[in-house]
């Protein structure tokens, strides 16, 4: 009976383990990388590993800021929605909801600036069509 007993509770602890699409790479992994501005290409974000995200408009720097991914944001906090923070060198934090980020790998970043609720959709690559 005890062996069935762990049996059952192993069989019961998979779907906790393997249940989590694994196949789904983390918004970190998926932000990283290249992000135009849909409303005007000239505009470039770059993600990258090290909690940085760089902006360009022209290919001329603009600004540089220290980004974290979690699911609160200033105010703002969730257990199922997340969150992008971005802190420039002043310590100025600015936030975001991220809505969508390159799913189905269609090559969109969706974020809703929380002060003012402005939606933002960036393109991953800068021939990609949008119908936003």
């Amino acid at each position: 009976m005890k062996k069935l007993f762990l049996i059952l509770l192993l069989l019961l602890q998979i779907p906790t383990a393997f249940g989590n699409n694994q196949n789904e790479d983390p918004t970190s992994k998926k932000i990283i990388g290249y992000w135009y501005m849909n409303e005007n290409r000239n505009v470039k974000w770059i993600f990258t590993q090290d909690g940085k995200v760089y902006n360009y408009n022209k290919d001329a720097f603009q600004v540089m800021y220290k980004y974290r991914i979690s699911h609160s944001c200033g105010n703002n906090s969730s257990d199922t929605i997340e969150f992008i923070t971005l802190m420039d060198k002043d310590g100025n934090e600015f936030c975001f909801r991220i809505n969508k980020v390159n799913e189905n790998k269609n090559g969109i970043l969706s974020l809703t600036k929380m002060d003012n609720m402005q939606t933002l959709v960036f393109v991953n690559d800068i021939n990609i069509k949008t119908g936003q």
